[in-house]
């Protein structure tokens, strides 16, 4: 063979022996990737398989929200579906848990720029999510849904909150805030009344304010039309200013 041959096939498996690990690692991260889009789908109704994108949750503020522990920080993921709005991982237990986004809530007049402004924030290395600011409000209400309670974990206790905080600049909120939260599994509505005024300070850091808790039987009889849903309701003549929402949180507890 001649020289110039030689060489030129020594190079090539001095190239091959460097990318051949990068390819491999390549494939098997790809692989992992694959199988947990693959797991999510089997949890998901086949409306939301459409548009799964595979969120890291490794550098996200952990709290106990994620209920995370004992899981790899690299393995630690997440699936947004519903046009981004929602998630959905699997805690420490491979329990279903849940976050709606202040745009997959409903907010009195939120379609209007005159009273709320949706903004963009990172949350974790790879995720952009909208955070729902009051500019002002006199009849102030939230409402937040969940269906689909089949992605539910059964024989298993949930606990719902919802994240928020007041700016510095925050006013109006004298007077309870009422509350209402619902489920199938529960036999009565719950209401509670808050006072935002001394429950939250106007220190501009994420709260969360517990809604409720039910368990999900072993053999749930769901209805199409079954849902979880609460209510956040304050009226009065006072502009309401400085709040800010983050999500609803549906998790799983020990």
């Amino acid at each position: 063979m001649c020289r110039w041959k030689r060489k030129l096939i020594t190079e090539k498996q001095k190239t091959m022996a460097m990318v051949c690990p990068l390819a491999c690692c390549h494939r098997e991260l790809s692989s992992a990737k694959e199988e947990l889009l693959e797991k999510y789908e089997a949890i998901l109704p086949d409306k939301y398989k459409q548009s799964l994108h595979l969120i890291s949750l490794k550098g996200i503020e952990q709290d106990a929200s994620w209920a995370l522990k004992g899981i790899e920080e690299d393995a630690r993921s997440a699936v947004s579906f519903d046009e981004d709005k929602k998630w959905l991982w699997l805690d420490h237990k491979n329990r279903t848990c849940f976050r709606v986004f202040a745009k997959g809530l409903r907010l009195s007049w939120g379609s209007s720029t005159n009273y709320w402004t949706f903004s963009e924030v990172e949350f974790g290395p790879d995720a952009k999510i909208a955070v729902a600011e009051l500019k002002r409000i006199c009849g102030f209400e939230v409402w937040g849904t969940m269906k689909d309670l089949q992605m539910l974990t059964p024989t298993t206790t949930y606990e719902v909150f919802l994240e928020l905080k007041m700016k510095q600049e925050a006013r109006g909120w004298q007077g309870p805030v009422r509350c209402y939260f619902a489920t199938p599994f529960t036999a009565e509505m719950i209401t509670s009344s808050i006072d935002f005024d001394t429950q939250f300070p106007k220190d501009n850091q994420w709260k969360t304010l517990r809604l409720g808790k039910f368990t999900v039987p072993e053999n749930p009889s769901i209805l199409e039309d079954d849902m979880i849903i609460f209510v956040l309701r304050h009226y009065s003549a006072r502009w309401k200013t400085g709040l800010v929402i983050r999500s609803l949180t549906i998790r799983a507890v020990d």
